[in-house]
């Protein structure tokens, strides 16, 4: 007989499919009638969004594995697969936006010929490199994870044979390679999908702000685990020491976040060129400076007063309130990289199939996640037991 914990999870999983149902239908319905097309924009910014906060999943699993952390370890499966899961909607969503939006994103495939752009500024460049990096990616990310897994995954006899040292150096001479793809792939979108949208804007900073905003939001949401996993299992493995833990790191990335947000805006604030600062005031002032300020105030005054106290790194609750508010600020990052190019006051979510896109785009990388988690240990456990 099923607990009522369990009962609980299988409703919430079926209404997630079916919200992730209606999302496809409408897009499917707004693909299909031009009075009701998707606004592609809005579109881009939720999936470039959930886009890097997953791909951190298995970043952060490297990152940990590099400095040897101990407290780290309980979210090492569930962070690599929550990155596997999204692959999917990765790969189909950077093509559904390339073929379906791309006379409305990109300016350049059809710039006139004065306008001397780059050779490497067509279609045919656009899906080599977009797609190249994804899957160089997420293809070193499945090798990554499966090299995690063998251990767990093998009968007790088989475990047995298997030379634990040996797979845990493999492990960390992985890890830089996961994290330097990670910033590859990541720079790349960063380029296509925001920094030229704006013409003739080159920034050698903005990648690394992009990147970094997602390191930022997906260790925040790294919270989430620990919060389901209490559900799950009472939370046996995910302590205070854990959730302190957690917030200091979190602490020193709200820090770095300022840093090379601040870096990016001098370098444009003192360059003073007309087509960088005017998509700059177009954020921080008129209809889109709500947004702006509340996305400063989400990724630096919030948590960065809020995690100066020690007894709200200890607060499961408290860290959940920092991690949203993280992560809608990061959202509205992206938000502001994208949409104020196109319309000078556009009202976000404003159209029934604009929520139901977004929303069904998060149910189904939710979907998949909890698929692959009911079929695949979801603790480390190998890694766990070796702790000192």
């Amino acid at each position: 007989m099923n607990s009522p914990s369990s009962q609980r999870g299988n409703i919430l999983f079926w209404l997630l499919v079916a919200i992730f149902l209606i999302g496809a239908v409408s897009l499917v319905y707004g693909l299909s009638n031009p009075d009701a097309r998707p606004d592609f924009a809005l579109l881009t910014v939720s999936y470039l969004f959930l886009l890097g906060i997953s791909q951190v999943g298995v970043v952060f699993t490297a990152m940990l594995r590099l400095v040897e952390s101990d407290w780290g370890k309980p979210w090492y499966r569930l962070a690599e697969l929550s990155t596997l899961a999204y692959f999917p909607f990765a790969i189909c969503g950077f093509l559904l936006i390339v073929f379906y939006a791309r006379d409305d994103l990109f300016y350049w495939l059809h710039a006139s010929p004065e306008d001397h752009l780059s050779p490497w500024l067509n279609i045919n460049w656009l899906i080599i490199r977009g797609l190249g990096g994804l899957l160089l990616f997420y293809g070193l990310a499945a090798f990554y994870t499966r090299m995690s897994l063998r251990v767990d995954m093998a009968s007790a006899k088989e475990a047995a044979a298997i030379d634990q040292d040996k797979v845990q150096r493999r492990l960390y001479v992985l890890s830089p390679l996961v994290v330097g793809a990670f910033i590859v792939s990541n720079t790349l979108i960063a380029w296509d999908f925001a920094m030229m949208l704006i013409p003739h804007w080159h920034s050698t900073v903005f990648p690394i702000h992009f990147w970094f905003g997602n390191l930022f939001a997906g260790c925040a949401a790294m919270i989430a685990i620990a919060v389901v996993m209490r559900k799950v299992d009472g939370g046996r493995h995910f302590g205070p020491v854990q959730v302190k833990s957690l917030g200091m790191l979190v602490t020193a990335f709200t820090l770095l976040w300022l840093y090379f947000f601040w870096a990016q805006f001098f370098v444009i604030w003192f360059g003073n060129l007309p087509q960088e600062m005017q998509p700059l005031w177009r954020q921080m002032y008129g209809h889109y400076s709500p947004f702006f300020w509340t996305m400063i105030t989400g990724c630096f005054f919030v948590p960065f007063v809020a995690l100066l106290f020690a007894v709200v790194k200890r607060s499961v609750v408290a860290m959940c309130v920092i991690a949203f508010s993280i992560n809608l600020a990061i959202w509205i990052n992206k938000y502001l990289m994208i949409v104020p190019v196109f319309s000078p006051d556009d009202r976000p979510f404003d159209r029934l199939i604009d929520i139901a896109l977004a929303l069904g785009l998060l149910a189904g990388f939710l979907v998949t996640l909890i698929m692959l988690a009911r079929r695949l240990p979801v603790y480390s456990s190998w890694e766990m037991n070796r702790e000192a």
